[in-house]
């Protein structure tokens, strides 16, 4: 039997951000994962704004540590191309400290340790890999945990961290989520892709019979991309979709990506993944518990961003830890105040962004409003714009705004 303030089941960026944050207010904790590190993650490899600003909350020292990194490359924007094979390059706008860039990318199986290093170097935080919990009592005062190596682990508060298929989504995070809320990503890597922008931007190809998803193309350190393509599984099932055939046909069909990958040479296996987009507000606490990053739904269902969202989530998680602990209230309705500080960050950005995806389903929507803004620098700054400035993004929601576009205006 070990006992514990907090336990958090994971040990990806949300429990790690968690457990360091923890560390950083001096509270003890058991960080578990059922892996041992370094391990790979399927995943897109960005490394978004998001996580530059919590780890420069977190500790400046190590956001510049992280920054020196030659896993990572600095990346300064995104390119999206339209269904009829426009693009549109939007900078990422940059707020951060000193010579730090608005985001990386870097695998998942690097970035990850970089975190896990820095957990083991934490007194007050204890580490257990190769350990899986595979049960939970409720019980006064806390929550017993079994483990699948016969360990029982008692804490006041758990934090469930374990990511997209945690059973503990629904029980007891009473999350269920249907097939129009679950996306379906293939992942591979490249090596040898040409053509990319100056200054890393990443890609977001809208290929016209996979929208609303799309097909992926991020640079990565040593001549690598990672490659992949993504679609709610309910479209893929009306459709009778094959995600994989469509992705590499797109690569040897498609002409200006035929062109790219000519020289290119698969360099992995093609993986399958799911990913719980956010399809509304709804508690992602209880008595004593709560859940972040993608256990707590919390995955854009425009952009597939999710680590940024699970760091900022670990974080109030943690400062929620600390307000229950001096307070010794551990209860659903104190902890509501982890639900308001996630929706009060991101929680307009992810509303908005769940309606935008009913107008960018639309080829030629898509296409009128890529081809307006490379030709207007006001539409181009605002979609610019929209990306870190809610008020702009929630424009983009407004049908009058697309009339505005189609008549010149």
């Amino acid at each position: 039997m070990k006992k514990t303030e907090v336990c958090i089941v994971g040990a990806g960026p949300s429990g790690a951000i968690a457990a360091l944050f923890l560390a950083k207010f001096g509270i003890n904790c058991t960080l578990i994962d059922k892996a041992t590190f370094p391990r790979d993650k399927i995943c897109g490899d960005g490394i978004s704004g998001w996580v530059v600003t919590i780890l420069n909350e977190l500790d400046k020292d190590l956001l510049i540590r992280l920054s020196k990194q030659t896993f990572l490359l600095p990346s300064y924007g995104m390119r999206l191309v339209a269904p009829n094979f426009k693009s549109l390059d939007l900078p990422f706008l940059d707020d951060n400290p000193s010579d730090i860039p608005p985001g990386f990318i870097g695998k998942r199986i690097d970035f990850d340790n970089f975190l896990i290093d820095e957990v083991k170097s934490k007194k007050e935080i204890e580490l257990l890999e190769n350990t899986e919990i595979i049960g939970y009592k409720k019980e006064k005062g806390g929550f017993r945990l079994q483990t699948d190596n016969d360990i029982e682990i008692f804490c006041k508060i758990v934090i469930f961290s374990n990511g997209a298929n945690s059973k503990f989504m629904q029980d007891p995070g009473g999350i269920y989520k249907s097939k129009s809320n679950i996306m379906t990503g293939l992942k591979t890597y490249y090596k040898g892709v040409t053509g990319f922008r100056d200054q890393n931007y990443v890609e977001l190809h809208f290929l016209k019979d996979i929208i609303p998803g799309y097909f992926w193309i991020f640079p990565l350190p040593n001549g690598l991309a990672n490659v992949g393509i993504g679609l709610d599984q309910e479209r893929i099932k009306k459709k009778k979709l094959n995600l994989k055939n469509i992705m590499l046909d797109a690569i040897e069909n498609v002409p200006y990506l035929k062109e790219r990958f000519k020289d290119a040479e698969l360099v992995s296996k093609i993986q399958a993944f799911g990913l719980p987009l956010w399809d509304g507000k709804r508690f992602i606490s209880g008595d004593h518990y709560m859940l972040t990053g993608d256990a707590a739904s919390l995955i854009d269902p425009v952009t597939g961003e999710g680590m940024g969202h699970a760091v900022i989530s670990g974080m109030y998680a943690a400062e929620q830890c600390k307000r229950s602990l001096e307070s010794n209230n551990f209860s659903a309705k104190f902890m509501r105040s982890y639900d308001q500080q996630v929706y009060n960050r991101i929680g307009k950005e992810l509303k908005i962004s769940s309606k935008i995806v009913h107008f960018i389903k639309y080829p030629w929507l898509f296409n009128m409003v890529v081809n307006k803004a490379n030709n207007s620098a006001l539409l181009k700054e605002k979609l610019t714009l929209a990306m870190t400035d809610l008020k702009v993004r929630k424009e983009l929601n407004n049908p009058l705004l697309y009339v505005k576009v189609l008549l010149g205006k």
